[in-house]
């Protein structure tokens, strides 16, 4: 069932820190280093600045067309066979991140923790977990989220801390690292690191006032996008860009150079499990949201007993590609890509048509 609009700023907060911020500990960074070199932590900051301006228009002509969602507001401006076909694609969007983000994730937990275990079975079970999550529904998994947000933003916050020893400030030179054409080009094409916010919208009318959650998700977006920047500046100022581009996973090999002394050591362990935890209901909320975004383009009002097959989707897309390389620096750039300009352009598309049909006085 959707919600009772029972959801208030702090729980928007923590399930869009969680959504996105998590970026800081997957692999994204590795893929960034790529073209950018050591100037990839700017990425972000570029990303943020080219999408965040539509993200706002989205959430003033959400504001305007009052007691909408997302796909809803697409259909009341342009119609609606228009607006449910720009729903699919976000859906489609929406799926084949979950499925390239957690196929990532698998990966991670395979080649550092069960190296001996197949790849489906670890699929399996990841999956089942946040299956069985998910149902609980959104009232849940956003109360959930901000139960956790605290133990794994302190857990994220002692990793910073305890690496600052062996930070090299000289690795961030030169700032701009393959150049600073190289690095605007990657940040207007990654643009969609930050696409989750638009996946977000589906749940607009999950707080009492609009308001609410609009305080929560703009607050978060920034939190998000200063976590994300000092996580991959640490990384480049502790590795350089070379070590970078060929650590698949930069946030666990940081989590094997720090200690607490001589009496605590693996520590890495303590922050797999918080690291474990952010994961889950980060995969919680987002297959909870584009199975939400399915339900409202095929006016499905009871839309989760569909969390079952499309997780069950999830993992047989997610076993299609044959290694870690091509779904990382392949596919996932190429969706990433492709995302970007759509996501970009679409709210000032919906603005302008609104505005020329003069439902915006």
């Amino acid at each position: 069932m959707q919600n009772n609009g029972y959801l208030r700023i702090k729980e928007i907060a923590a399930m869009t820190l969680l959504l996105v911020g998590i970026k800081l500990s997957d692999s994204t960074p590795a893929l960034l280093a790529q073209k950018a070199q050591n100037g990839f932590w700017l990425i972000p900051l570029l990303s943020f600045i080219c999408i965040f301006p539509g993200f706002l228009i989205m959430l003033y002509l959400l504001k305007k067309y009052q007691d909408k969602n997302l796909i809803e507001l697409m259909e009341a401006i342009t119609g609606k066979w228009i607006g449910k076909g720009i729903g699919i694609v976000i859906f489609l969007f929406a799926l084949l991140t979950i499925t390239f983000d957690s196929r990532n994730y698998i990966e991670q937990i395979g080649l550092l923790y069960f190296p001996k275990s197949p790849t489906i079975v670890l699929f399996f079970i990841f999956i089942g977990i946040v299956f069985f999550g998910a149902k609980k529904g959104i009232e849940v998994i956003g109360e959930t989220s901000w139960l956790f947000l605290t133990v794994i933003k302190i857990s994220a916050s002692l990793v910073i801390l305890l690496s600052l020893g062996e930070v090299v400030m000289q690795r961030v030179f030169p700032i701009f690292g393959s150049g600073i054409t190289n690095i605007l080009t990657e940040g207007v094409k990654k643009a969609s690191l930050f696409a989750e916010l638009f996946f977000l919208l589906i749940a607009y009318k999950v707080t009492k006032a609009s308001s609410m959650f609009s305080k929560g998700i703009v607050i978060a977006s920034f939190i998000t996008l200063f976590e994300i920047t000092l996580f991959y500046f640490v990384y480049i100022t502790v590795f350089d860009y070379n070590s970078i581009a060929k650590i698949a996973f930069p946030f666990h090999d940081l989590t094997q150079f720090i200690n607490l002394g001589n009496f605590f050591t693996n520590i890495e362990t303590l922050f797999m499990v918080f690291w474990l935890f952010a994961a889950f209901l980060k995969f919680i909320i987002f297959i909870y949201l584009a199975t939400w975004i399915f339900g409202e383009i095929f006016a499905i009002r009871n839309f989760e007993p569909l969390l079952l097959p499309f997780s069950f989707l999830v993992i047989m897309i997610g076993q299609l590609p044959f290694n870690s390389i091509i779904n990382e620096l392949i596919l996932r750039e190429m969706l990433l890509t492709i995302m970007s300009p759509f996501f970009i352009i679409l709210p000032y598309v919906l603005w302008g048509i609104a505005w020329g049909k003069g439902e915006l006085k």
